[in-house]
Protein backbone atom coordinates (compact mmCIF):
# COMPACT_ATOMS: atom_id res chain seq x y z
CA UNK A 1 0.00 0.00 0.00
CA UNK A 2 1.71 3.65 -1.30
CA UNK A 3 0.80 6.56 0.91
CA UNK A 4 0.88 9.46 0.01
CA UNK A 5 2.80 12.35 2.18
CA UNK A 6 1.64 15.42 3.63
CA UNK A 7 -2.21 16.16 4.84
CA UNK A 8 -3.28 17.68 1.25
CA UNK A 9 -2.05 15.53 -1.35
CA UNK A 10 -4.10 12.99 -2.65
CA UNK A 11 -4.97 10.69 -6.13
CA UNK A 12 -8.03 11.45 -8.17
CA UNK A 13 -9.67 9.07 -10.60
CA UNK A 14 -12.65 10.49 -12.91
CA UNK A 15 -15.00 8.09 -14.85
CA UNK A 16 -17.12 9.51 -17.34
CA UNK A 17 -21.01 8.52 -17.90
CA UNK A 18 -23.08 9.58 -20.34
CA UNK A 19 -27.39 9.54 -20.31
CA UNK A 20 -30.17 10.63 -22.33
CA UNK A 21 -33.91 12.46 -20.54
CA UNK A 22 -35.78 14.90 -21.14
CA UNK A 23 -36.97 17.83 -18.90
CA UNK A 24 -38.89 20.72 -18.43
CA UNK A 25 -38.02 23.81 -16.00
CA UNK A 26 -41.96 24.85 -14.44
CA UNK A 27 -40.47 27.63 -12.86
CA UNK A 28 -38.01 28.81 -14.99
CA UNK A 29 -39.18 32.00 -17.15
CA UNK A 30 -36.73 31.09 -20.05
CA UNK A 31 -37.10 28.73 -23.14
CA UNK A 32 -36.26 26.01 -20.74
CA UNK A 33 -39.86 25.96 -19.44
CA UNK A 34 -40.77 24.25 -22.42
CA UNK A 35 -40.11 20.74 -23.03
CA UNK A 36 -37.08 19.11 -24.34
CA UNK A 37 -34.13 16.69 -23.89
CA UNK A 38 -30.52 17.00 -23.25
CA UNK A 39 -27.50 14.00 -23.94
CA UNK A 40 -26.04 14.78 -20.59
CA UNK A 41 -22.50 13.83 -19.21
CA UNK A 42 -21.60 13.12 -15.81
CA UNK A 43 -17.68 13.23 -14.78
CA UNK A 44 -17.32 11.28 -11.24
CA UNK A 45 -14.03 12.38 -9.68
CA UNK A 46 -13.38 9.81 -6.45
CA UNK A 47 -9.43 10.29 -4.09
CA UNK A 48 -7.84 8.79 -1.83
CA UNK A 49 -4.83 10.12 0.50
CA UNK A 50 -3.42 6.48 0.11
CA UNK A 51 -3.55 3.84 -2.89
CA UNK A 52 -5.63 0.27 -1.82
CA UNK A 53 -3.49 -3.21 -1.80
CA UNK A 54 -4.12 -2.81 -6.04
CA UNK A 55 -1.90 0.41 -5.80
CA UNK A 56 -5.56 1.89 -7.34
CA UNK A 57 -7.72 4.79 -5.39
CA UNK A 58 -10.48 1.87 -6.45
CA UNK A 59 -11.09 0.15 -9.65
CA UNK A 60 -12.94 1.93 -12.06
CA UNK A 61 -15.41 -1.56 -12.51
CA UNK A 62 -16.51 -0.62 -9.05
CA UNK A 63 -16.89 3.38 -9.13
CA UNK A 64 -18.89 2.11 -12.74
CA UNK A 65 -21.01 -0.05 -10.72
CA UNK A 66 -22.22 2.87 -7.99
CA UNK A 67 -23.17 5.01 -10.45
CA UNK A 68 -25.07 2.84 -13.17
CA UNK A 69 -27.08 1.21 -9.93
CA UNK A 70 -27.51 5.33 -8.58
CA UNK A 71 -28.14 7.42 -11.47
CA UNK A 72 -27.28 6.08 -15.12
CA UNK A 73 -29.99 2.58 -14.77
CA UNK A 74 -32.74 5.13 -12.81
CA UNK A 75 -32.35 8.42 -15.37
CA UNK A 76 -31.25 7.09 -18.70
CA UNK A 77 -33.97 7.42 -21.39
CA UNK A 78 -36.67 9.20 -18.61
CA UNK A 79 -38.48 12.29 -18.24
CA UNK A 80 -36.64 13.91 -14.91
CA UNK A 81 -39.56 15.56 -13.88
CA UNK A 82 -40.99 11.92 -12.96
CA UNK A 83 -37.90 12.24 -10.60
CA UNK A 84 -37.61 15.68 -9.75
CA UNK A 85 -40.01 18.85 -9.14
CA UNK A 86 -37.73 20.95 -11.04
CA UNK A 87 -34.70 18.96 -12.48
CA UNK A 88 -32.37 21.92 -12.83
CA UNK A 89 -28.46 20.53 -13.19
CA UNK A 90 -27.91 22.36 -9.86
CA UNK A 91 -30.98 20.35 -8.27
CA UNK A 92 -29.68 16.97 -9.61
CA UNK A 93 -25.99 17.96 -9.16
CA UNK A 94 -25.89 18.25 -5.23
CA UNK A 95 -29.37 14.67 -5.57
CA UNK A 96 -26.04 12.91 -7.21
CA UNK A 97 -23.25 13.75 -5.58
CA UNK A 98 -24.89 12.48 -1.92
CA UNK A 99 -26.05 9.16 -3.75
CA UNK A 100 -22.90 8.35 -4.89
CA UNK A 101 -21.38 9.58 -2.07
CA UNK A 102 -23.43 6.83 -0.14
CA UNK A 103 -23.02 4.16 -2.60
CA UNK A 104 -18.78 4.60 -2.07
CA UNK A 105 -19.37 3.60 1.55
CA UNK A 106 -16.93 0.51 2.34
CA UNK A 107 -14.64 1.37 0.46
CA UNK A 108 -11.89 2.26 2.95
CA UNK A 109 -9.79 5.65 2.17
CA UNK A 110 -11.91 6.93 -0.84
CA UNK A 111 -14.44 9.57 -0.91
CA UNK A 112 -15.87 11.47 -3.48
CA UNK A 113 -14.20 14.62 -4.50
CA UNK A 114 -16.40 16.14 -7.08
CA UNK A 115 -19.29 15.79 -9.90
CA UNK A 116 -20.03 17.99 -12.64
CA UNK A 117 -23.27 17.23 -14.64
CA UNK A 118 -23.30 19.06 -18.50
CA UNK A 119 -26.07 20.09 -20.20
CA UNK A 120 -24.39 20.64 -23.45
CA UNK A 121 -20.71 20.61 -24.66
CA UNK A 122 -20.33 24.28 -22.83
CA UNK A 123 -22.88 24.15 -19.51
CA UNK A 124 -22.17 22.17 -16.28
CA UNK A 125 -22.86 21.95 -12.67
CA UNK A 126 -20.85 21.19 -10.38
CA UNK A 127 -20.89 20.10 -7.02
CA UNK A 128 -17.19 19.94 -4.74
CA UNK A 129 -16.42 18.32 -1.54
CA UNK A 130 -15.73 21.04 1.24
CA UNK A 131 -12.00 20.53 2.14
CA UNK A 132 -10.92 22.50 5.51
CA UNK A 133 -7.70 23.41 5.21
Amino acid sequence: MIFLKGNLKMITITKIFKFEASHLLPIHQGKCKNLHGHSYKLEVTVGAKQLNEQDMVMDFGDLKEIVNKEIINKLDHQHLNQFYINPTAENMVIDFFNKINDGLFGFNFVFLDSIRLWETDTCFAEKRRIVKI
